[in-house]
């Protein structure tokens, strides 16, 4: 794997946060099961003592798709389980981190109150493939109508499950009146086990045999220096990836969601700055990075400054921990925000 020479793009375009078409949603008329025609994955009217409810489409080919089932406790009690298949164009290493954060910030948009997702990372595996994927389990506030008060607001215990399987993603999202984590937990694994997330990962997998591109941020041209030092970075990352990844692993997604890619792209960084200073062009602000980027190494922070930089999705389970004393650390050490940027993707394009 990873034979072919890399090529470098200096852009960070949109399309590159990938996520579902903005398009405008339409509620198909299905009254018998339906058939996911991309990738054969069929959703039964009734399912697991759920009932499908809606049958979404946010694009003329209904690629795009959200489906949605619904459970009855009670009149004022219900699950409501959402699964969403839609395809890939391109994949980079932050696709998986960019959808988590990017629900993030839409979920607390809506809620009446600030909603923590701790990130949790899992693994689902056969002879052929391995799927990762991230998921947390909270609690979220919402307004619902109520006959007596017009509205109220109703805490509901929820889940969001997002999976690198290949050229279509599969995400899951269920919120509950009643359920505890342990069952959303095991509706979780019935519904990638029922609706088979490997099956759907095995049908466009990554073109292994060439090494992802680099896409470079348009920072990175403002001095040799940083452009240089930056594309060691990415070729570390490669190498690390290479060295350390299963060919099941890669085949699905980039699964870069171990701190220690991230800790071997920086420290070869950090090398090749400290090689070739004196070489190379170097602006002031590209010199207040490495200054910086020296004092965290020195101070032993390499990974809580990873831990931070990623806003904690990252596997990297003592950050959390860290988190305080590092904030304190950069105050105390003028650490500039600039260190927060994402200087190089890697991407596959699969068209």
């Amino acid at each position: 794997m990873f034979k072919k020479n890399l090529f470098f793009v200096l852009c960070f375009v949109s399309s590159f946060f990938l996520s579902q078409q903005n398009q405008k949603p339409v509620d198909l008329k299905v009254k018998e099961d339906f058939t996911h025609q991309w990738t054969k994955t069929v959703f039964p009217k009734l399912w697991a003592g759920f009932e499908r409810e809606v049958v979404r489409t946010f694009d003329s080919k209904n690629q795009n798709m959200a489906i949605s089932y619904v459970q009855k406790h009670s009149k004022k009690s219900k699950t409501v389980l959402t699964v969403y298949i839609y395809p890939k164009s391109e994949i980079n290493n932050q696709t998986l981190r960019d959808e988590f954060l990017s629900y993030l910030v839409a979920i607390n948009k809506n809620s009446q109150s600030y909603v923590e997702m701790k990130p949790l990372f899992g693994k689902l595996s056969n002879d052929k493939l391995n799927v990762h994927y991230i998921y947390s389990l909270f609690k979220n506030s919402i307004v619902e109508a109520d006959f007596f008060k017009g509205i109220r607001p109703v805490e509901k215990n929820s889940l969001l499950s997002i999976y690198e399987s290949g050229g279509w993603t599969f995400k899951i999202r269920i919120s509950s009146d009643e359920m505890t984590n342990e069952q959303l937990t095991g509706l979780k694994q019935k519904t990638e086990n029922y609706f088979n997330v490997l099956d759907i990962a095995a049908i466009k997998t990554l073109p292994v045999n060439d090494a992802p591109d680099v896409l470079l941020s348009p920072v990175v041209k403002r001095d040799s220096m940083m452009a240089k030092a930056t594309i060691a970075a990415a070729e570390a990352k490669i190498e690390w990836m290479k060295n350390n990844s299963d060919i099941k692993d890669i085949l699905t997604g980039f699964n870069d969601m171990k701190i220690e890619s991230e800790v071997y792209a920086t420290e070869k960084m950090l090398e090749f700055y400290k090689t070739n200073k004196n070489n190379w062009e170097i602006t002031p602000e590209t010199q207040k990075y490495f200054d910086d980027m020296i004092v965290i190494s020195d101070n032993k922070q390499i990974k809580n400054y990873i831990y931070d930089k990623y806003m904690g999705v990252i596997d990297y389970p003592e950050g959390e921990t860290h988190k305080k004393s590092y904030f304190q650390f950069k105050t105390d050490h003028k650490i500039s925000k600039e260190l927060d940027e994402i200087y190089f993707k890697l991407f596959y394009n699969l068209d």
